[in-house]
């Protein structure tokens, strides 16, 4: 009777402590939920730490590689105008986790997304020769995604920065990349508008397209288009810091056209 008694003490115990090495060891599932509760909160700094303690868990969840790339672009877009350096650190972060999300997980759409994304935010940081590569390798990934999942709203928005970027380059920079790269380098806004078209048609509240939308309208010289887009962004609440940062800009913008236009 006894032995059993003893033996049921050491059972009990030995839950006890496994317990509390569980709880004092939160899973990768927990640091990302934790994550997401301060990524949503517009605080970067701790989701970022929760989120790493979650790789260091598991460095090859698709989830917590996700969020590592979300969350070290949106730090490079939203430190980019600030300090050039530190946001291609950031951008280069975020290919690093997009990488191995698109390796470990090639059939994902979204993994094939993050990494167009992750890869082309270093174009500003590149050579005109690495630029090219790096728009043709984004384009292939996007229209990769697209295929797969045709509802997905962020590769229309991609294509778009595309196209109208394109269309800025005056013939003779496209004579010159022709000429020395053999690269023929097109894009229309018309086409930049059709893509965020697309996208708000499958995510309506999507802040991003109409943001991008303000920027193609400025392009066609459209004020009362691009100030119908602005508003649009700054009528969808915010649910991270980026798209609070975008928020704040578009007010900025807003402001200055509405005055100009009295």
């Amino acid at each position: 009777m006894c032995f059993e008694i003893s033996r049921c003490i050491q059972v009990v115990a030995v839950l006890l402590f496994t317990f509390c090495v569980l709880m004092a060891h939160p899973s990768s599932a927990d640091h990302l939920a934790k994550g997401d509760e301060y990524y949503s909160s517009f605080d970067n700094e701790h989701a970022l730490a929760e989120y790493q303690l979650a790789y260091q868990e598991h460095a090859y969840r698709y989830e917590t590689l996700l969020r590592l790339v979300r969350l070290h672009n949106d730090m490079g877009v939203i430190t980019l105008y600030k300090n050039k350096t530190a946001s291609e650190a950031q951008y280069r972060l975020a290919l690093k986790y997009a990488d191995t999300l698109k390796q470990e997980f090639p059939d994902s759409v979204a993994a094939n997304f993050w990494f167009a994304l992750a890869k082309g935010s270093l174009i500003p940081f590149v050579g005109v020769r690495e630029k090219i590569q790096i728009g043709k390798e984004v384009r292939q990934c996007l229209h990769e995604a697209i295929k797969r999942d045709s509802t997905f709203a962020y590769p229309y928005i991609v294509l778009s920065i595309f196209e109208r970027e394109s269309a800025r380059l005056s013939w003779f920079e496209r004579g010159l990349v022709k000429i020395i790269f053999g690269e023929d380098i097109s894009g229309s806004l018309q086409s930049s508008e059709q893509w965020l078209r697309k996208a708000l048609l499958y995510d309506p509240d999507n802040s991003f397209a109409y943001y991008e939308l303000y920027w193609t309208y400025k392009a066609m010289g459209d004020t009362t288009r691009g100030i119908d887009a602005l508003k649009h962004v700054i009528s969808i609440s915010p649910h991270n810091l980026r798209e609070k940062d975008q928020q704040e800009k578009s007010r900025e913008i807003l402001h200055t056209l509405l005055a100009e236009n009295k």
